[in-house]
């Protein structure tokens, strides 16, 4: 993995979030999110990319038992 003045840079995607970049040369990922930089051999971007699906699946999924069960809290005590 390089400096970012040795080797041209392709910027991959961008978002309000961060931006991600290729370096041709070095066959490295570069994730830039808020003040935190990630280099990743370009090979595991997809695995990286999985990893992050899942969470956000996990996420969603306890957000939505989250509210079901206070959902539920609240019913209970009305009930009662």
């Amino acid at each position: 993995m390089s400096t970012k003045n040795t080797h041209k840079r392709m910027q991959l995607s961008q978002n309000e979030s961060g931006k991600i970049e290729y370096c041709e040369g070095c066959d490295v990922v570069e994730m830039e999110i808020g003040p935190v930089s990630v280099r990743l051999h370009a090979q595991d971007l997809a695995l990286f990319s999985t990893l992050i699906q899942e969470a956000e699946m996990h996420l969603r999924y306890y957000k939505l038992e989250k509210i079901k069960f206070e959902a539920e809290a609240i019913n209970a005590r009305v009930m009662h």
